[in-house]
């Protein structure tokens, strides 16, 4: 057993959030001394937060990095879960690396619940080619997590029983791992621009440095004995600054110009029940060329879910352009149209 670092004064204070935290005025988070937000984005193989993509909309636009997480269920196959939570994620852009939150054993024994943690993980990784971070709390963590799960970094959470909302300064002592990335202190947090309580994180100022900070050829060497493919796929961005400052500003320009594209028409087929964040381009689209309703709604009522009020205005957009081919599914016809409608609109 081995004790972890304490809290330190240069950690960053990032908060979680989920629909459970209701509507959040994210221009006051961002002005409360908050550094970050990880968002739920999906549980399971089949649940979206329902906040979710108006969260990260929200945080994104007060400049805010994010991450998201997804909440396993270790009954499933991990593979079908990365699957969904990839798919949810479509093209938005993160900031800190996915989070595998993996507490609850269903009646599963420490050898099934680890498996599943580390199926889940490397197959993340496979697919991404950025490592991600487990979350759990620290007597599950426990209870369930063996070394198989060490070489991802460590997400722990742990309360205080007489101090719930300041927290502890140190979770205590872990088996398998010898430093936390991230420490979640309390899960009764106040904070301004959220009308419940909220969980709050300390990030290790060296875990976030690994990610956004300068490299040096001791903190390089570490690193890649720990992930090589992980850690160089989390920093290539950043070190072709190294490189090439004209070349480094160049991919910067193309990144926040994809950012700020709210307009990217979704490639697939999509239809009722469909739901995620090619939907909410869709969405987009219909609004700009006032085809989706509820104009008087937050957002144009833009939600990411495929319900009645989307057939209907992919159906309307179908009877003024594509008359012979009204169903209200959107398809290839349907994204070539509105492809040139939005054009000669100047979007």
């Amino acid at each position: 057993m081995r004790t972890v670092q304490n809290r330190r004064h240069d950690s960053l204070k990032i908060i979680d959030v989920s629909h459970h935290q209701g509507t959040i005025d994210w221009a006051k988070v961002a002005h409360s001394g908050i550094t970050g937000a990880y968002i739920k984005l999906t549980e399971g193989a089949s649940f979206v937060d329902p906040k979710a993509y108006e969260n990260y909309a929200g945080a994104k636009k007060e400049g805010l990095p994010v991450g998201f997480y997804h909440y396993a269920h270790c009954t499933n196959n991990p593979l079908n879960e990365v699957d969904f939570f990839l798919a949810q994620l479509g093209t938005m852009k993160v900031d800190f690396p996915h989070c595998l939150d993996l507490e609850v054993s269903k009646g599963k024994d420490k050898s099934h619940v680890s498996h599943f943690g580390a199926a889940w993980l490397d197959y993340l990784t496979e697919r991404t080619g950025m490592m991600p971070i487990v979350y759990s709390s620290y007597h599950f963590a426990h209870t369930y997590f063996t070394s198989d799960l060490g070489r991802y970094p460590l997400w722990i959470a742990r309360y205080s029983s007489r101090n719930r909302q300041g927290g502890m300064n140190n979770p205590g002592e872990l088996e398998v791992w010898d430093r936390w990335s991230m420490f979640q202190y309390t899960d009764q947090g106040k904070i301004d621009g959220i009308r419940t309580h909220v969980d709050i994180n300390e990030m290790d100022k060296s875990f976030f440095d690994s990610m956004n900070g300068p490299l040096d050829s001791n903190n390089l060497y570490k690193e890649l004995k720990k992930n090589s493919r992980a850690f160089v796929s989390n920093q290539l961005h950043r070190s072709l600054h190294k490189v090439g400052a004209e070349l480094c500003g160049y991919i910067d320009g193309v990144l926040k110009q994809e950012e700020q594209d709210l307009i990217s028409l979704p490639s697939g087929v999509l239809k009722k029940g469909a739901r995620g964040h090619a939907v909410r381009q869709l969405q987009k689209a219909l609004a700009a060329i006032y085809f989706y309703p509820n104009k008087a709604a937050r957002n144009h009522g833009v939600d990411g879910v495929y319900g009645k009020d989307t057939a209907n205005a992919v159906s309307r957009f179908q009877k003024v352009y594509l008359p012979k081919q009204v169903d209200g599914i959107y398809g290839p016809n349907v994204r070539v149209k509105l492809k040139e409608i939005l054009k000669s609109k100047g979007y």
